[in-house]
């Protein structure tokens, strides 16, 4: 039997729906295969451990600081003296899958279950994501950087003559919807920048595109696979935050996604060429908005996809012919794998 931590929580806006996929994890993992150690940090920094942890963080039995640090230590792939054989980190939005846990997972020789450090962070800043996956030929909607610093940001008219008149304002650097806003006019325009700032110092605009939103769930390391795809249906004005996670219900999903077998076959063909281009491992949601026409514009990639008891990710798979309980086996077997693979490179010996 394997000794497995799930590592939740994380000090971003996105920290209570890393919670909720923590417990969906716990509930599914194969209870014969694995030892489950939970670990969280909460929204002041500290790690914290025990099985109380997950449904009451205000009291736990035990503080990890960092590695390497006291009361509980966690050296060299150990947690407390306890072989760890593989982490499975789902800390969604910042230092959770930007590429900064990863580095500190990477330097404490454990097997992790996602993305290393460069695709995390490429993976994470829109920005950058559409800068490698545009030259490639892959559709990407027009869009607008838009910095803190920058002293002459362009107005709602200017955007709107290149995007259009609905526009979509978003954090570079955040998932689950977090600080995105819909305006059509320079007063929510200038609003939607308000408060996305409030998130992250670079921000995205994008137009509106009128299509099915899309979603491909794709698996693997050196030979990624791709679920059949599925379809968010909102309910609301866009899948925002409140959509997704408190009002769930007004949002719909169908699986399989009602779309021809040739556009099905691009989706997922795109999805995998997507996750090699960004350098991703073990998994990745990607996004797409098809339009009726058939023209396909994928949206953003996501490392670290949700695992709640609604999240897609699980739910492709599951449809797809992997139960919940396998897909996290098959996560952590290829977190594993990897991490053999990088041990044997030349560079990891003096």
């Amino acid at each position: 039997m394997q000794t497995i931590i799930v590592l939740c929580g994380g000090e971003s806006s996105e920290h209570e729906v890393s919670l909720q996929s923590a417990n969906s994890i716990l509930n599914h993992i194969p209870k014969d295969k694995y030892q489950v150690i939970p670990v969280a940090i909460n929204k002041t920094g500290q790690w914290v451990t025990g099985s109380p942890l997950i449904q009451n963080e205000q009291d736990p039995t035990n503080i990890c600081l960092a590695p390497n640090l006291q009361p509980a230590v966690f050296e060299e792939g150990k947690l407390n003296g306890v072989k760890i054989d593989a982490i499975f980190p789902i800390i969604h939005g910042t230092y959770g899958e930007d590429g900064c846990l990863q580095g500190l997972l990477q330097m404490s020789h454990v097997a992790y279950v996602g993305p290393g450090v460069l695709g995390s962070a490429v993976g994470m800043d829109k920005d950058i994501m559409k800068r490698l996956l545009i030259p490639a030929g892959i559709n990407c909607a027009q869009h607008f950087v838009i910095y803190r610093w920058q002293e002459n940001r362009p107005t709602y008219e200017e955007v709107a003559q290149e995007l259009g008149e609905i526009l979509f304002v978003k954090p570079c650097n955040l998932g689950s919807s977090v600080g995105i806003s819909k305006c059509h006019n320079q007063q929510e325009y200038d609003q939607a920048l308000q408060f996305a700032f409030q998130y992250d110092n670079k921000l995205l605009v994008e137009g509106f595109i009128q299509g099915q939103e899309i979603e491909v769930a794709v698996l693997g390391n050196e030979n990624p696979k791709a679920s059949i795809p599925g379809e968010v249906i909102p309910g609301a004005d866009f899948y925002s935050y409140d959509s997704k996670y408190i009002d769930s219900n007004a949002t719909k999903t169908q699986i399989p996604a009602q779309l021809s077998s040739e556009t099905t076959q691009k989706v997922q063909d795109i999805a995998i060429q997507s996750f090699r281009l960004l350098e991703l491992a073990g998994l990745t949601r990607v996004d797409f908005f098809v339009e009726k026409n058939g023209k396909i514009w994928l949206n953003e990639v996501n490392t670290l996809p949700g695992f709640t008891s609604i999240s897609m990710y699980p739910k492709l798979w599951e449809a797809s012919g992997i139960p919940y309980p396998e897909l996290i086996h098959q996560l952590i077997q290829l977190a594993i794998q990897r991490h053999q693979t990088e041990k044997e490179l030349k560079r990891n010996r003096i």
